[in-house]
């Protein structure tokens, strides 16, 4: 089997390669072909990569690709993570935004429509590549904004795609972890858009709902988030957990504030770890280029949310490198395993709704439970949304569907509605 890997440049690679490794006897994996447009920093992460290849068994032939039709020709899978104009454009998405005193954020927001114009245009170009060179490869697209990727490639191409985040995960670990329990042991209840998503029921095996025990105590719903984003009384009013990032829409202000008085936005932050991390990586023999590539991992992990949540302090506690249940790595190895197995899976993934989440048109893209298996991906149905939340699903979503119309047909009328919509 082989598989592209279209952004591979990025500081993930290698965290993918890892996950991969663990998949490929299953898989049967013979290629991984890398494309990036950045052929400077697609070096460094070759090399990392196939330090990582070679750390973890991985016999599959890595392949750096001269152009993009080489690398996806007959691929069986291309994982996309493209960042169109790099971090660099990140970063003065955020400054603008925050220079206008809003959020100053790489999905949310004014930064996130910025990204996602730029992002969906070279996606739809990759789209057509895909579509002549590999139509029938599944596309595991981690492109940000995922949700918006997501409705524009399901609308506007003809490729089997699945959209793929690790914060439903990530939010279920940290349930779990707050419960004291194996996050294996329990059914989420989940539903909603990428990066706007809820957990309305948490099950154990005995089919006994512990969302309720959970709202009952303010001490562990502060322990179900890594920062303190949400007070304990407005989830209780809430009725739900939603994910970190709904930190941006139910509380801009403070999201704003932290971010101006920290004196950087995230994409600076990780502009400067990403230089020292390159700048290491050239000097270092071939034996230290894991070490340095975790170290960076471990860096940039302990400060995620730091600058936007409480103006840099760090996580309340470390996050495994390796997680055995969610992680970018992880969850992309899961689904490819699940579309590989009799038995299905359930993985929280964007996908068409065709129905499943009763509130939204059929075409839309919807993040909630999938079951996978050899059969496909097919979205849990979750009836409606809860009334707490259906207004800002709502307009969120319209919002998406006005950004794709204003990328796809050029449109400046489109554009504003957006925005004015966001």
């Amino acid at each position: 089997m082989k598989i592209a890997i279209i952004g591979a440049a990025g500081v993930r690679t290698p965290l993918l390669i890892h996950g991969l490794a663990e998949a490929s006897r299953k898989l049967r994996i013979s290629e991984l072909a890398f494309w990036d447009t950045d052929s400077e920093r697609l070096k460094p992460m070759g090399r990392v990569s196939a330090a990582m290849a070679n750390r973890s068994g991985l016999g599959a032939r890595l392949n750096v690709c001269s152009n993009p039709e080489q690398a996806i020709a007959d691929a069986s899978y291309v994982i996309t993570s493209v960042r169109a104009g790099g971090i660099e454009a990140r970063v003065k998405d955020e400054n603008i935004a925050l220079a206008h005193g809003l959020v100053g954020q790489e999905t949310v927001g004014a930064g996130g429509f910025a990204c996602a114009m730029r992002n969906l245009a070279v996606m739809l170009e990759y789209a057509r590549l895909i579509e002549r060179a590999a139509p029938r490869a599944t596309v595991v697209n981690f492109t940000n904004p995922v949700g918006i990727i997501s409705q524009g490639l399901l609308n506007h191409s003809a490729l089997n795609i699945v959209g793929v985040c690790d914060t439903p995960l990530e939010t279920f670990e940290s349930i779990a972890t707050a419960l004291g329990t194996d996050p294996f042991q329990l059914e989420f209840d989940y539903l909603g858009l990428n990066h706007l998503g809820w957990v309305r029921g948490v099950r154990d095996r005995d089919n006994a709902d512990l969302l309720p025990q959970i709202l009952s105590s303010a001490e562990l719903i502060q322990k179900c988030y890594r920062h303190a984003l949400f007070p304990a009384e407005f989830i209780q009013q809430l009725r739900l957990l939603p994910t970190e990032y709904l930190y941006f829409y139910y509380f801009p202000d403070a999201a704003y504030r932290n971010t101006k008085r920290s004196g950087q936005s995230r994409g600076q932050a990780i502009s400067l770890m990403n230089q020292d991390l390159f700048r290491k990586l050239a000097q270092a023999p071939e034996a230290e280029l894991i070490d340095i590539y975790e170290n960076y991992l471990r860096e940039r992990n302990a400060s995620y949310f730091s600058i936007e949540a409480t103006s840099g302090e760090r996580r309340k506690e470390g996050q495994a490198l390796y997680s055995q249940f969610s992680g970018y790595e992880r969850i992309a190895t899961l689904v490819l395993q699940a579309l590989h197995s009799d038995s299905t899976i359930p993985i929280p993934l964007t996908v068409r709704n065709n129905g499943a989440l009763e509130d939204l048109d059929k075409n839309d893209a919807v993040e909630l439970p999938c079951e996978v298996s050899l059969a496909g991906i097919k979205p849990r149905k979750v009836g409606r949304a809860p009334a707490a939340v259906r207004s800002l699903l709502l307009q969120v979503k319209e919002y998406e569907r006005l950004t794709v119309r204003a990328s796809v047909h050029r449109s400046n009328e489109a554009a504003l509605a957006a925005l004015e919509t966001n």
